[in-house]
């Protein structure tokens, strides 16, 4: 709780000048993530066949848990 209360006051003390650098370096980060994950093969369509994989699990669950 107060890594996150440093972090705020962090944001509110920085300048508009250091700003801008500071957060167009974020988004650069997150692309890279994006673009390493997609390699990875961490992208959306995997991640749809997990989520059809969770979905029809619970689902099954479901089933069973009502046929006893």
């Amino acid at each position: 709780m107060f890594g996150v209360l440093n972090v705020v006051e962090a944001w509110n003390e920085i300048s508009w000048a250091d700003a801008i650098p500071f957060t167009l370096t974020l988004i650069g980060l997150y692309w890279v993530k994006v673009k390493i994950d997609t390699r990875a093969g961490l992208g959306k369509r995997k991640s749809r066949e997990l989520k059809k994989i969770i979905v029809d699990a619970i689902v099954e669950g479901h089933r069973q848990a009502h046929n006893k």
